[in-house]
């Protein structure tokens, strides 16, 4: 689970300053003047689309599950915890973690 409180985990929001560009199946975000981009694998960019500030994490799971083929005993909340925590340490999510 994430500790740091200053992220909204419960529905997190991406900085609407990020730009994103599909590529086959993986997105890249970057923002506009700097160096840095982070590569997203297609479930990634899922939960990265479903961080506007109105989905759950609990959302995301039933989104996850309607859309990959995933084994029933596979924990996918934790999966997009960890996805979340990522995009809150790379500083692509609202809040002062990053």
């Amino acid at each position: 689970m994430i500790q740091d409180n200053t992220i909204d985990t419960t529905k997190p929001l991406r900085k609407s300053d990020i730009a994103i560009r599909c590529v086959d199946n993986e997105a890249i975000l970057y923002r506009e003047g700097e160096k840095r981009i982070h590569i997203l694998n297609p479930t990634a960019r899922l939960v990265w689309e479903l961080c506007d500030g109105a989905h759950t994490v609990e959302d995301m799971e039933k989104t996850m599950r309607a859309n990959f083929s995933i084994a029933d005993g596979r924990d996918v909340m934790k999966d997009i915890r960890q996805t979340i925590n990522e995009f809150a340490c790379k500083g692509v999510l609202e809040g002062k973690k990053g």
